[in-house]
């Protein structure tokens, strides 16, 4: 597993991420939103993206808005 960051204070910070429903973007989209903020993503893949924010709204109760 590799380490994350961790940044000062995330919590209720709002993110907007390009690219989020895969690779690298998929990685920051979780990695915010498991520190507590406000995600929003943008992807052209849909399958993977709403898959993506499933699983975020079932591992931490809140989902991430897809765009």
């Amino acid at each position: 597993m590799m380490p994350s960051a961790r940044f000062a204070d995330l919590e209720g910070a709002s993110v907007l991420i390009t690219g989020g429903g895969s690779g690298i973007g998929a990685a920051l989209t979780e990695g915010f939103a498991r520190q507590g903020a406000r995600v929003a993503f943008i992807d052209i893949a849909d399958g993977p993206s709403l898959a993506l924010a499933d699983r975020i709204e079932t591992d931490l109760g809140r989902r991430p808005l897809y765009l």
